[in-house]
């Protein structure tokens, strides 16, 4: 997806008056900014990172890649890992073992700067089951199967996101993000519907329960938003960055649980 940064553009204002008058305003560019998306897959065990440049509005052009930078992971325990430069902007560590529960810090330095983020790495919580439920035809909805999920939530605050994967393709469009808390039912069991769409007998569906810190789910909730129109911004923004040295992107550490259904009648 492309990274949401605007400069201000030129705008044509059309004053209503006796007659049009059209004013051009001509401005310039955003400026390149530095983009750094970074994830530790805990189940995977695997730390991953993209670094790029973000392009102007008016650009056709794609992300630029950046190689040669220094990358590296530290631990609670303050044991530092770094990662290896894969050429092609990526950068990666596998077999990284996770400790639940604790705070991971990545540091970056490229073009001769130091940028930093941290993110809390929670523990998973299990999801429980999927159960379908039929829904018959409505004057809004053709008939078909809402899977709900059953999860024992622990007590604490607790972030969470779904991504579903029906019959082996993953559903990654910006409106199929599911990301929901535990502000109204911390700890307890839950019920929770999957409304993105109706799934019919014979379907595959395959659910993956994320469990974020609360500044992951702050920017992914952000990011959703903006990319679905919702932002109350007037013109599109960017998701809060935790990145020190004013960059873009995020750094999240984050476990997960999996299950997977077949639809039958």
């Amino acid at each position: 997806m492309r990274k949401l940064i605007f400069g201000l553009m030129v705008f044509h204002i059309i004053f209503f008056t006796a007659c049009q008058k059209v004013v051009d305003l001509p401005v310039t560019d955003a400026e390149p900014q530095l983009v750094i998306n970074a994830k530790y897959d805990a189940i995977k065990e695997e730390v991953w990172v993209k670094l790029s440049k973000s392009v102007g509005v008016f650009s056709t052009s794609d992300f630029p890649e950046i190689t040669g930078a220094s990358i590296t992971i530290t631990d609670v325990n303050g044991t530092i890992t770094p990662l290896v430069d894969q050429g092609d902007g990526t950068y990666l560590l596998e077999n990284y073992t996770p400790i639940y529960d604790s705070e991971y810090q990545l540091k970056v330095s490229v073009e001769g700067e130091v940028y930093e983020a941290s993110d809390e790495l929670q523990n998973v919580v299990a999801l429980d089951s999927l159960v379908p439920e039929f829904q018959e035809q409505s004057a809004f909805f053709e008939s078909g199967y809402v899977v709900f999920m059953h999860i024992a939530d622990p007590a604490g605050s607790n972030f969470y996101r779904v991504i579903r994967k029906i019959n082996g393709e993953y559903r990654n469009k910006s409106n199929d993000q599911f990301l929901f808390d535990d502000s109204f039912t911390d700890g307890n069991e839950q019920r929770v519907p999957i409304f993105s769409e109706f799934y019919q007998v014979d379907d595959t569906v395959q659910v993956e329960l994320i469990s974020y810190s609360e500044k992951s789910f702050t920017y992914f909730d952000e990011l959703g938003a903006i990319a679905n129109g919702a932002s109350s911004s007037a013109a599109p923004a960017n998701p809060t960055s935790y990145w020190s040295n004013d960059c873009l992107g995020h750094f999240s550490a984050f476990g997960y649980d999996t299950k997977t259904i077949v639809i039958e009648e």
